[in-house]
């Protein structure tokens, strides 16, 4: 397991009223490995497009739309490549930030309809979802799952009470994905990881090392890719 917290980041104000913070990766390089990034959206939209790679996006600020649902902190949506989604919208006044996801790299967007042939010719689209952690749920240690496609794909949240660690039961067995921290802060080991940071999985077991904050708990959005095959 790999972890960053918000200080680690590096961000870019692109304009046009974006800012991306770059996790891991490099949002600007297709070969780059793993990416994982922050966008600050300021414009009041960003078009309907796709990307070729199957993407997760953590809503962590701020408030707005995605396609038609409204969309604010603790909502995921899931996408798998080639699949259509959008428009987002927000108020620029206030803003939306979401943290993408994604173990493949691809750089840029594939607009709609303009780029339809590109998808067609891919084979179309998939399946996709936008759920949502419920903020009134009971704090405790066993992950609730949220959504899941046939392919594989889920979403996951965990809700701990202060000084509590994520139960192995409950939790896939195998897959590979990021979680990201909500809300309050976790340990692992000596460090100290705030809301904001992510964790780059490479098993979901990996979240039983982790100790959530002795005062404030923690809450986390875990985002589990479909496993090759």
């Amino acid at each position: 397991m790999r972890t960053v917290t918000p200080s680690e980041t590096r961000t870019v104000d692109r304009g046009h009223g974006y800012a991306l913070s770059d996790y891991l990766g490099d949002h600007t390089d297709a070969g780059a490995g793993p990416q994982a990034y922050l966008v600050r959206q300021g414009t009041a939209e960003l078009g309907a497009h796709f990307h070729e790679v199957d993407q997760f996006q953590v809503v962590v600020g701020g408030a707005g739309t995605l396609g038609r649902e409204p969309v604010g902190r603790g909502v995921l949506h899931y996408a798998d490549a080639y699949t259509a989604y959008g428009p987002i919208r927000t108020d620029p006044a206030v803003g939306l930030e979401y943290v993408t996801l994604r173990l493949e790299p691809t750089t840029g967007i594939n607009p709609m309809p303009e780029e339809r042939a590109k998808r067609r010719a891919a084979g179309g689209g998939g399946e996709h979802f936008t759920c949502a952690l419920d903020g009134t749920a009971q704090p405790g240690t066993r992950a609730r799952e949220l959504a899941r496609t046939r392919r594989g794909a889920r979403a996951l949240a965990l809700r701990l009470p202060p000084g509590a660690t994520p139960e192995a039961e409950g939790l896939p067995a195998s897959g590979r994905g990021y979680a990201v921290v909500l809300g309050g802060a976790l340990r692992d080991g000596g460090r100290e990881l705030p809301a904001g940071s992510v964790l780059a999985l490479d098993r979901p077991g990996e979240l039983t090392r982790l100790v959530a904050d002795g005062t404030t708990g923690a809450e986390l959005a875990v985002c589990l890719f479909p496993e090759a095959g």
